[in-house]
């Protein structure tokens, strides 16, 4: 699970935009609500549920993209070649300043710390903190692009990763390629605890064991959603290839293959829940954005309640949809407004860190008034149509 992230000079992303899962405590009120959006870590509480809304091109997105970003450079940095480019664009209103990736996580049971900058395309810092006892303890540092040090006795033999270790390739990776302890307890973690898209509907990567374990949950989804769907079966032919049958109230003896005859909400839907499912047991972090698209709000509820109950995992999506945007489903602290500034920064704020908060008795009719400046203002729009329309 992850405890925060923090991301600074990447595509709109000017200063620190932060994300904190740490449970808001300071009134008794935030203590004790809402306990089935709460992970518990040796103590510390942790949310499950972040949302971020916000206007079109506020740069909701782009924490996610941050993300994805992270893990990539994680998994394959150590594949890299020498004229391979990172792939995004840091802050362009503000001169040259390296780009910064922080997070804070809980793997097998242990807290780490691991950061690192870029700067001209180039890994200038990079650093992995651990709390065995609960201590801080670092475990390597890499500093100036090539200055490292160690933690007594945690990297074997540390000079060949460091030899094998090009300017755009991060220690991590490559220590974990070489099978470093430590370093490939944090690459699983990216590897299966952290999820950034859920891609297309491919069958290829469905086992029945999959699906098999989420049919009750999708059947229940599309109660919820009113579908006239009742049953959805695996078909596997004797050639091994297999795809999903749906069938419907009308006449439930007539199959309809699921991926060429739904729409696209509905498999979306079923991408969305074998996704969950899928990392349910890994206790995974899994950020979306848009999730709710093509989907009823139902659907949306129906999934983070999905969230909520298997009690390990987290998500964090972003959503235009102010319906989601409701204090007795969601802490103040999970509700994240992101704006874009007039110097073309985004700035990420808590609805727990608005002052008076807690007496705002309907938070989706402030944020549509303007209040927590997460929606652009349009004017009116009639009369400026009408009146281009009048000049022609």
């Amino acid at each position: 699970m992850i405890i925060a992230l923090k991301v600074k000079n990447f595509f709109s992303l000017r200063d620190d935009a932060v994300l904190d899962f740490t449970v808001d405590s300071s009134t008794r009120r935030s203590r004790e609500s809402l306990n089935e959006n709460i992970l518990d870590f040796h103590g510390e509480r942790l949310v499950n549920i972040i949302g971020l809304f916000g206007g079109n091109a506020a740069g909701k997105s782009n924490i996610i993209k941050a993300v994805s970003f992270c893990r990539n450079l994680i998994l394959k940095s150590h594949l890299s070649n020498e004229g391979d480019r990172f792939d995004f664009h840091p802050f362009k209103f503000d001169g040259d300043k390296p780009s910064e990736f922080y997070m804070d996580f809980v793997a097998g049971g242990v807290e780490y710390e691991y950061s690192f900058s870029i700067l001209d395309g180039r890994i200038i810092s990079e650093s992995l903190f651990h709390y065995p006892n609960r201590r801080k303890a670092k475990v390597f540092m890499r500093e100036n692009g090539s200055e490292y040090s160690y933690g007594k006795g945690l990297i074997m033999r540390p000079s060949e990763i460091e030899a094998n270790t090009g300017p755009r390739t991060l220690f991590l990776s490559r220590a974990s390629s070489m099978n470093r302890t430590i370093p490939q307890a944090v690459y699983s973690f990216f590897l299966n605890n952290v999820m950034t898209e859920i891609g297309g509907l491919d069958t290829k990567g469905i086992t029945r064991d999959d699906f098999e374990q989420c049919r009750p949950i999708l059947l229940q989804a599309f109660e919820v959603s009113d579908s006239d769907i009742i049953d959805i079966r695996w078909d596997e032919s004797l050639s091994g290839q297999m795809r999903l049958l749906s069938f419907h109230k009308e006449n439930p003896s007539i199959p309809f293959d699921f991926e060429k005859e739904e729409s696209e909400g509905t498999k979306r839907l079923l991408l969305i829940l074998l996704g969950l499912f899928k990392k349910i047991r890994h206790g995974c972090t899994v950020f979306l954005d848009e999730f709710d698209l093509k989907l009823h709000l139902y659907l949306a509820e129906f999934i983070l309640d999905v969230v909520r109950a298997s009690k390990r995992m987290q998500l964090v999506f972003t959503s235009h949809n102010p319906m989601l945007l409701d204090t007795s489903k969601l802490r103040p602290e999970q509700i994240v407004f992101v704006t874009k500034q007039p110097d073309g920064n985004s700035e990420f704020v808590p609805l727990s860190d608005f002052e008076g908060n807690e007496r705002i008795s309907d938070v989706r009719k402030a944020y549509l008034q303007g209040r927590f400046d997460g929606v652009p203002y349009v004017g009116n729009v009639l009369s400026l149509i009408s009146s281009s329309f009048a000049t022609e």
